[in-house]
């Protein structure tokens, strides 16, 4: 009897193709699990609590068995439940005014064993920090104002247009025969004129809520007078034209066009009169959701000078782009529309303040990514590539111990707004959205130099830029996952398209939430050589493994979204909300009763268009499946249950099915705790005719 053999899973998680082209040793889904060296389905390991850590901290890192967190209080005012272990270590990061709370934590690195950090604070300040103690020679001269959301909701006011009844008579004939707004009609068949130009009104009002139109409106009589309502709330309709065609003796008068549409919106932000938002933007879910698409409209929108902004809470810190003292007390003003409301903080202060120069210091703003590289710590600041004295993270000052910095953007253009670096070879990766340029660096800043530009490939997300290795970069790009690696043996570098099966996914997942893409989470986890990248909540995780030929991408579902991951040498660890969990515990093999899912396309014997009748199938697994199969090639969703299998089947008898179609696409599930596998599947049938 024929059957269809799927040896192994090496080709994993692939969307380029449809559920029927798809090939064998593919998948069409595969969550919380990965691929194993041998091409077989591995479930993940737990994601195992460790602590509840301190709502006034944030922020991980680790090194070298050491946990590391991260606040703006003294350390009496931070209190770590008992179950903390006791390698997790509160690191302050004081604002020059301690009451400033410390919002995030942008990057952290290691030198000479200590913690250096990058963080931002609640009034949009960036500091750098080594071993706890601020960096002094990094200024932020860049001039500031706060504003917050302060009130609004969901919605507005609708434009309304309208017009009057003038004349007609009950005779046949005299009708209202069609009514337009924006060309769209909004009754459904004339309306008799009754004689009476009120009660007509009223006729016509009620022809226009009995039709339902797109976009749909609604009607209302006063007298003779009808007044159309969009359902649609907002601008949008403000200026669709209102017509109103007639028949006989009937007339109209007095037709005024669609208006007052109204959103609740932030219409406009002008600094010294110059806007720095492209459009409005709505009151969209509450003060604190509002305050941060009103920044992300800042921080998009290239303005004549440009300006950057953060949200915190409700409040909007808008910062001048550049340093200095010209864009002190530039006015601010603030346009709103429906209920939305907004206050200056202090109430007083609607302009920019606090621009300043310090000529004994560098005066560029604090970069918001760290690494270090050969002897001293590199940092990135708008298109600037700055480094460290010589053995000494403190040192910025431009020609002091050989510190300094390079302008990229002078070097390839594209480079405006660099985002990371990555050692490659023997030379670094600087990253910006859409270049990046490889450079030999040196303890000798003289011997500097580029050696390599890449354009039009970048990464947004700085934190998803992780070394594979000494010859690999693995990186979020706007078109997927993409790789940095070597073309030959000159080591000239190239852009790979490991994320190829999955890129749809992850583009879909960055246009449905644009800040889960930019904060993705990137970590290579040195047990298993898998790459990690959370998207929201969800963690893409790439098993490559070349000297078996595995490539393959899988997903899990941890149930939260991961805010940073940490390495402490013996266990991967993340960080979501207050929450301190491990993957997998510190042996790595803690598992939970996560559900599986493996959803395999369709299979047809290399005979598509040949019916079969499937009598079987065989599995080799560890731990309790449910199997189920779709036998309508034009839905996979159309399953049915089979059988629940806790064994490999083959020596056993198969598992008996009966089921008649061209194809078919196994689906096993897992619910139970444990550790679990799927080794290989086959699907017994009898040849029938060709279809």
């Amino acid at each position: 009897m024929p059957y269809i053999l799927v040896e192994d899973f090496r080709g994993g998680l692939d969307t380029r193709r449809s559920n029927v082209t798809a090939l064998p040793g593919t998948l069409v889904s595969i969550k919380n699990a990965h691929v194993t060296r041998g091409g077989e389905i591995e479930k993940r390991p737990a994601f195992v609590p460790l602590s509840t850590l301190p709502a006034n901290t944030t922020g991980l890192a680790a090194a070298n068995g050491q946990i590391y967190v991260f606040g703006h209080e003294a350390e009496s005012a931070v209190t770590f439940p008992s179950d903390t272990p006791a390698n997790v270590n509160y690191v302050r990061l004081e604002h020059p005014t301690s009451s400033v709370a410390l919002t995030k934590v942008l990057a952290t690195d290691f030198f000479n064993g200590q913690v250096y950090a990058a963080a931002q604070f609640a009034d949009g300040r960036i500091y750098h920090y080594y071993n706890a103690v601020r960096i002094t020679d990094w200024f932020d001269g860049r001039a500031r104002a706060k504003i917050q959301i302060t009130g609004g909701t969901v919605g507005g006011t609708a434009a309304t247009g309208s017009f009057t009844m003038s004349a007609g008579t009950a005779n046949p004939g005299d009708n209202i025969r069609t009514i337009t707004v924006n060309s769209v009609s909004l009754i459904s068949t004339a309306v008799a004129h009754t004689g009476n130009n009120a009660t007509t009104a009223t006729n016509v009002a009620n022809a226009i809520n009995a039709a339902t139109t797109t976009p749909n409106y609604t009607a209302s009589a006063s007298g003779a007078v009808i007044t159309i309502t969009s359902v649609t709330v907002g601008i949008a309709v403000n200026g669709f034209a209102v017509a109103v065609q007639t028949d006989g003796a009937a007339g109209v008068s007095s037709i005024t066009n669609m208006s007052g549409g109204v959103d609740n919106a932030i219409t406009n932000i002008t600094v010294n009169g110059i806007n720095i938002i492209p459009s409005q933007v709505p009151w969209s879910a509450s003060n604190s959701a509002t305050a941060s698409l009103v920044a992300d409209a800042i921080n998009d929108f290239n303005s004549a000078p440009e300006y950057e902004a953060t949200a915190t809470g409700a409040d909007v810190n808008i910062i001048s782009k550049a340093s200095g003292t010209s864009f002190n007390n530039y006015a601010i003003v603030v346009s709103v529309a429906g209920n939305v409301t907004t206050a200056f903080s202090p109430t007083s202060q609607n302009y920019l303040d606090g621009g300043a120069t310090d000529s004994s210091i560098n005066g560029y703003t604090p970069g918001s990514f760290v690494r270090p590289v050969k002897t001293k710590m590199y940092a990135l600041s708008d298109s600037l590539l700055h480094f460290s004295g010589t053995n000494d993270p403190t040192e910025w000052n431009d020609g002091s111990a050989g510190a300094g910095f390079i302008n990229l953007s002078n070097n390839a253009s594209g480079s405006e707004d660099l985002q990371a670096i990555a050692n490659y070879f023997d030379n670094i990766a600087v990253f910006a959205q859409q270049a990046i340029q490889i450079w030999f660096v040196s303890a000798n800043e003289n011997l500097n130099q580029q050696v390599q530009v890449l354009s039009n490939t970048g990464t947004m997300a700085p934190q998803s830029v992780v070394e594979f290795g000494d010859n690999d970069v693995f990186y979020l790009s706007v078109s997927g996952v993409r790789s940095l690696r070597a073309r030959d043996s000159s080591n000239a570098a190239f852009v790979g398209d490991i994320g190829n099966p999955i890129d749809e996914t992850v583009i879909d997942a960055i246009n449905a939430d644009t800040a889960s893409g930019t904060e993705a989470q990137g970590i290579l986890d040195p047990r298993t050589g898998r790459y990690l990248l959370s998207i929201g909540g969800t963690v893409f995780v790439f098993s490559y493994f070349p000297s078996s030929k595995v490539s393959a991408w899988s997903t899990y579902e941890p149930g939260f979204a991961i805010d940073n991951w940490a390495y402490d040498a013996s266990q991967i660890l993340c960080r979501s909300g207050n929450g301190l969990y491990s993957l997998g515990g510190e042996n790595g093999n803690t598992y939970d009763n996560a559900t599986v899912e493996v959803q395999m396309p369709f299979l047809d014997a290399s005979t598509p268009a040949t019916s079969k009748d499937f009598t079987g199938i065989d599995v080799t697994c560890t731990n309790q499946w449910d199997v189920l199969a779709a036998t309508d090639p034009a839905d996979i969703t159309i399953l049915e249950q089979i059988a629940t299998v806790n064994r490999t089947t083959y020596g056993l008898g198969r598992v008996s099915m009966a089921g008649y179609s061209t194809h078919i696409a196994p689906k096993f599930t897992c619910t139970q705790a444990g550790a679990a596998k799927l080794g290989n599947v086959v699907v017994h049938y009898e040849g029938s005719e060709a279809s």
